[in-house]
């Protein structure tokens, strides 16, 4: 496969730009889940914006036999490409290491550079097994963050005002302005017991948050979002609706920004902002605060 240019757009500067890319296959390897190769691959990837990755996932890769035949399988893949696919691995087992850095593609090991430097550094063996980071390391950790995603999804788009002590943030904004997937986010990866509150027409009329909310002002998180965005969003759910139009998804931001200022809060843009910087933030704030308690 030749790589080959497509037209694909990013969002800056509150409005979508066209940007002309090329194609490129990207594999993600690993002994384990792939989750820290996806995330650092990814990561770096992502100043790259000249090309359109096409990501292909390969987890649990931890026999020699398994390395033989993806190196097979991206060998295939790899001919007659102008360019060659990228691969990102985290290989602790030598062996397998030495099996797949003879595919025919450009070969990232993700530990090398770092696993016996650290060991010179500690003067320690590094274990060099795989899962240590993604399996059942540390149970109490574990089962706090199972206990905050079920805390989240049960009080996720105010489906439950009860409980709210229990919350560690409370997300607040107008509708489809990302609280859902953060607050899951914020649950999985950190344990974080978030619920959220979609503000609505009732919330506008009455010119206050319901008192269940207002009670823990102190875990509030606020949020605000460009009008051309939210009606992006909205649009992809509800085509030409009145819910998506631009005079609604105006009027909504600005009677939230009201609200925000009427209780003394200040809200985070969350315009140009992925989950996971969002979360970032949050964590921040969310720290912060337990360490003035």
């Amino acid at each position: 496969m030749i790589c080959s240019p497509v037209v694909q757009f990013y969002y800056e500067n509150n409005r979508f730009i066209e940007a002309n890319t090329m194609n490129c296959d990207v594999f993600f390897i690993s002994e384990s889940t792939g989750i820290t190769a996806d995330e650092l691959g990814s990561s770096l990837l992502s100043q790259f914006p000249q090309f359109s990755f096409t990501k292909r996932y390969h987890p649990f890769i931890d026999t020699i036999e398994k390395a033989e035949i993806l190196v097979e399988q991206i060998n295939e893949i790899a001919e007659g490409q102008s360019v060659k696919p990228l691969v990102f691995a985290t290989m602790a087992n030598k062996q397998i290491n030495k099996v797949l850095s003879g595919v025919a593609a450009n070969y990232y090991e993700l530990f090398d550079n770092y696993l016996d430097k650290i060991a010179d550094n500690l003067g320690v063996v590094p274990r060099r097994e795989s899962g240590l980071m993604h399996g059942l390391v540390n149970e109490l950790q574990y089962d706090a963050r199972i206990d905050a995603v079920n805390y989240t999804l049960a009080h996720d788009d105010a489906m439950v005002l009860k409980g709210l002590d229990e919350a560690d943030v409370i997300m607040v904004g107008v509708s489809r302005s990302g609280k859902t997937p953060t607050c899951l986010y914020l649950a999985l990866k950190y344990g974080i017991k978030a619920a959220n509150y979609p503000l609505t027409s009732d919330d506008f009329e009455r010119h206050a948050f319901p008192k269940e909310i207002l009670k823990y002002k102190e875990k509030l998180i606020v949020t605000t979002i460009s009008p051309q965005r939210l009606h992006h969003i909205r649009e992809k759910r509800r085509p030409n609706s009145r819910y998506a139009s631009m005079p609604i998804c105006a009027s909504e931001i600005k009677m939230a920004m009201d609200l925000y200022d009427r209780h003394g809060l200040v809200p985070l843009d969350v315009t140009s902002q992925s989950v996971e910087e969002l979360a970032t933030q949050i964590v921040r704030i969310y720290r912060l605060s337990k360490s003035v308690d």
